[in-house]
């Protein structure tokens, strides 16, 4: 399966719902396959969010102080993608930022993006939605990211040999 947006200006995005409530404690790693049609870099940017029962964003203070948040996010140049195997953990993808790793227009690769630790409790009928896209989830006040490398129309693979994932630490809540 490939994710294509329709335009340039979109994003991909991934949502499940909560039969039972569930806490999410910590780091999270994203696994994705992508690549450009464009260029030979792409900067790739992870917000989690949590939708209420009825579907609205339920807002955190995060980031720098930003009080219009989501739960998490993460974001990677796909040049430095290269591990740092023996730092990693399963939920924390840690890069060595030593070596430039281009890409060729439609060339696939994986890639792995820390999303930063998060404690969120998800109540029973609640959505985790994850958005995948190429600039910064919001706009900070003081903090961003300007000098971005995309060019073209990304594509995420999944399935198959595209083992695309979002592991998360997960722990079951008690019924209240």
């Amino acid at each position: 399966m490939q994710y294509r947006p329709a335009s340039r200006n979109e994003k991909a995005v991934f949502s499940c719902r909560f039969e039972q409530a569930v806490e999410l404690i910590g780091g999270m790693r994203l696994r994705l396959w992508v690549s450009t049609s464009e260029g030979d870099d792409l900067d790739l940017f992870v917000l989690l969010q949590k939708l209420d029962a009825a579907g609205g964003e339920v807002l955190f203070s995060g980031f720098n102080g930003y009080e219009r948040d989501g739960v998490a996010k993460g974001w990677l140049r796909v040049s430095h993608r290269e591990l740092d195997l023996s730092r990693s953990t399963p939920l924390r993808p840690l890069h060595n930022h030593t070596r430039i790793q281009k890409l060729r227009s439609g060339e696939i690769v994986p890639v792995e993006i820390e999303i930063w630790p998060s404690a969120t409790i998800f109540e029973k009928g609640t959505t985790v939605q994850l958005t995948i896209q190429g600039h910064d989830a919001a706009k900070y006040p003081a903090f961003g990211h300007r000098q971005l490398l995309n060019r073209g129309l990304h594509t995420i693979f999944t399935g198959g040999p595209y083992d695309s994932c979002l592991a998360v630490p997960l722990n079951n809540r008690s019924p209240e």
